[in-house]
């Protein structure tokens, strides 16, 4: 009896550690978009802050300086406020930004289906491949908690299938949700695109060799031939 009873325990422990590592790497990961983030942005206003030929270019570049500045200092309605009226009346590239700004604010305090709805809106609108993934991909971390794994699948293969930094992001929630979901298989293929894309961050590629010694190796794949000599060979 008391052998079943610590093998059972040791089958809670172990099932408890897989959850606690799948949790962290879903964790991690709005935390590695946040650089991607940053250098849109930066990009962004790189490119919007050499454009001097429209007189109000300038304008828009101090405002939108002004309202990160705002959320930075934990002033989020003032920084929602400020962002929501550039995306209304900002050009084109501004307003984009501002709406992606305005969405994260939502999220941070806890209106996730209004940040959700923004997200998507903003990648529907979005011409620039970078700025579209970085909001489709904010859309599925918050979708992850409440869209099943079918539905997060149909929202991540789009971003994968681009390619891109932010592609592996995606397949590393891809691989997240596919393991809580019971598709090991997926999971794992998943994870193994990132451990052996040279292309991939070397944080999200960590993560990944994690995941698959979480997983463990596949049970159906065949065995790999044995260097040892067999008890014939041997004599």
């Amino acid at each position: 009896m008391t052998n079943d009873s610590d093998s059972f325990i040791q089958e809670v422990d172990e099932s408890l550690r897989q959850d606690r590592a799948m949790q962290m790497l879903r964790r991690w990961g709005p935390y590695a978009l946040g650089v991607v983030v940053a250098i849109l942005v930066g990009v962004g206003l790189w490119q919007l802050w050499s454009d001097y030929t429209l007189n109000n270019s300038r304008r828009y570049a101090d405002q939108f300086a002004a309202a990160l500045e705002q959320a930075g200092n934990g002033d989020l309605d003032g920084a929602k406020a400020a962002f929501e009226t550039m995306s209304n009346d900002a050009p084109r590239a501004y307003r984009l930004m501002a709406r992606m700004e305005h969405a994260a604010i939502l999220e941070q305090q806890g209106d996730l289906e209004a940040a959700l709805r923004e997200f998507d809106a903003v990648a529907e609108d979005a011409t620039d491949d970078t700025m579209r993934g970085s909001a489709q991909i904010r859309a599925a971390y918050i979708a992850a908690d409440s869209q099943d794994f079918e539905a997060m699948r149909t929202r991540l293969q789009p971003i994968i299938d681009r390619g891109g930094q932010v592609s592996f992001l995606a397949q590393e929630l891809l691989g997240v949700e596919a393991w809580e979901a019971g598709q090991s298989d997926i999971a794992r293929d998943a994870f193994e695109n990132i451990r052996l894309a040279f292309d991939a961050p070397e944080a999200v590629r960590r993560r990944a060799e994690i995941a698959l010694a979480v997983i463990g190796p596949d049970a159906n794949a065949p065995a790999e031939p044995s260097d040892q000599p067999s008890e014939g060979e041997a004599q």
